[in-house]
């Protein structure tokens, strides 16, 4: 996939109310871990998500996207 075709599904996603983001999330992955047979212990996934976990440059964008669903829904989230 393109980088266009990705900046132009967050584009879209963006649009959505919170809450259709959040239940559009909860399928992917669901969808995603039915395909890849993810359980937890599923080891190349689960090692593959802590690296991402430990990742600042992953956690600085979390938490832009977490100050994101804040500022759409008025919800005060996490500092």
């Amino acid at each position: 996939m393109s980088a266009r075709t990705v900046v132009e599904l967050e584009a879209l996603i963006a649009q959505l109310p919170a809450a259709d983001q959040l239940r559009l999330l909860e399928d992917l992955i669901h969808r995603l871990r039915a395909r890849v047979g993810t359980t937890e212990e599923s080891e190349p996934f689960g090692s593959q998500l802590a690296i991402m976990a430990r990742d600042r440059d992953i956690r600085a964008e979390l938490r832009a996207i977490d100050r994101e669903f804040a500022a759409a829904s008025g919800f005060e989230g996490r500092p």
